[in-house]
């Protein structure tokens, strides 16, 4: 199988070429061949792995359902729709059994290479300012999420204010599991000591932590600062700023950030009023979902619209953009031996887009798993939206 463009964004640079592919593998990439699809002046970037993803397109992955199994493959689908190749899952707890069993299996849509678990043990000071009796957070529960993922959960988020939560630290990297820093109301020393004690990621950066002022550097000045903290970051431009984008990024290099989209089901929804969970919500015209107050509610944009904002907005080169939303994590999460970028032995995962960064077509592991030419409407029939 051979797949032409004019702008391959491979590990050693851009090609003019092609794309061998045998056995769902990269077996060669070669100048100029006139044999395959030709996807002309299109761009080829690899596959974007996301690793914060609570729903998308309808589908749902933290609210009660019927049929778990069903939603969690329309999901699947959905964001491989988004130009997403490879997944972690960020489910409520429910969901790990199916979540395992289905990465066991061949499916269509996103290749699911992790489990993020974002809790149950969080701060909600920081998100709301209203103090509430903290959480004591149980290791058994910590434990049965461990044992629940069968080797699958690759990383927990949890706020390490809270009690005994550097017990459950210390038991999540004693198996490997990467621990994130998240919805937490540290100031900056707390922080600083919490990554210098078994926490190397920083959740959704800048977002519901305690910001920066020239006194206080907080708990995104720690993130910022630390050089042991891979820091994820949601690029739609609303969570965060462009211009503290650009800050952030003159103070951590690239490489160690990750683009996630932390999106939830209403992700890809037609513009109206959804229920979501106990709330309403308006999505309006650019994709944003918000309260009927105006609220920020959830994140809707795919990882693919951040990247366009970071390239037209910044001016950030297309080739570190990628790294970002693919390299970055795939080493991270230790699935750089196969994921992550284009070269020969790598999973052939990626994408196509046009100049605007509009997705013309998803692969994973050499199929193609998403092609725009084919119109089809990857949003939940059954999402309920409101009159």
């Amino acid at each position: 199988m051979k797949i032409r463009s004019n702008r391959i964004y491979t590990e050693k640079g851009i090609k003019n070429g092609s794309l061998i592919i045998s056995e769902g593998v990269i077996h060669n990439i070669v100048n100029e061949s006139e044999e395959g699809e030709d996807y002309q002046d299109y761009i080829i970037l690899p596959g974007i792995i996301d690793t914060h993803n609570h729903g998308a397109m309808g589908y749902t992955l933290v609210e009660k359902c019927d049929n778990k199994r069903d939603e969690i493959l329309g999901f699947l689908n959905g964001v491989a729709a988004q130009g997403v190749t490879s997944v972690f899952p960020t489910p409520s707890l429910d969901y790990f059994e199916d979540i395992v069993k289905i990465s066991t299996e061949k499916h269509d849509g996103a290749d699911i290479v992790g489990i993020h678990s974002e809790g149950p043990y969080l701060s909600r000071v920081g998100e709301n300012g209203v103090a509430e009796e903290p959480e004591v957070v149980d290791t058994k529960v910590i434990q049965k999420m461990i044992d629940d993922g069968q080797g699958l959960l690759k990383l927990v988020a949890i706020a390490p204010e809270l009690p005994n939560a550097q017990e459950a630290i210390d038991l999540l990297v004693k198996n490997g599991i990467r621990v994130a820093y998240a919805h937490s109301d540290m100031n900056y020393k707390e922080a600083y000591h919490a990554f210098n004690h078994g926490v190397t990621v920083a959740t959704h950066t800048a977002n519901v932590m305690s910001g920066i002022h020239h006194r206080e550097m907080g708990g995104l000045g720690a993130c910022l600062l630390h050089p042991g903290v891979e820091c994820e970051l949601i690029p739609d431009g609303l969570h965060v700023s462009t211009e503290m984008m650009e800050l952030m990024f003159k103070v951590k290099p690239y490489d160690r950030w990750i683009l996630v989209s932390d999106t939830t089901s209403t992700s890809g929804a037609p513009k109206g009023r959804y229920r979501f969970g106990k709330h309403i919500v308006l999505v309006d015209d650019n994709g944003f979902a918000k309260t009927e107050t105006g609220r920020l509610m959830g994140s809707t944009q795919p990882v693919l619209y951040g990247m366009k904002v970071l390239h037209n907005e910044l001016g950030i080169p297309l080739e570190i953009i990628s790294q970002m939303a693919s390299s970055n994590p795939a080493k991270v999460y230790g699935i750089d031996d196969r994921k992550g970028v284009l070269a020969t032995g790598k999973d052939a995962d990626f994408i196509v887009i046009d100049d605007d960064f509009n997705l013309i077509a998803t692969y994973v592991k050499g199929q193609k798993v998403y092609d725009s030419k084919e119109g089809k409407d990857y949003f939940n029939p059954n999402f309920e939206k409101l009159k």
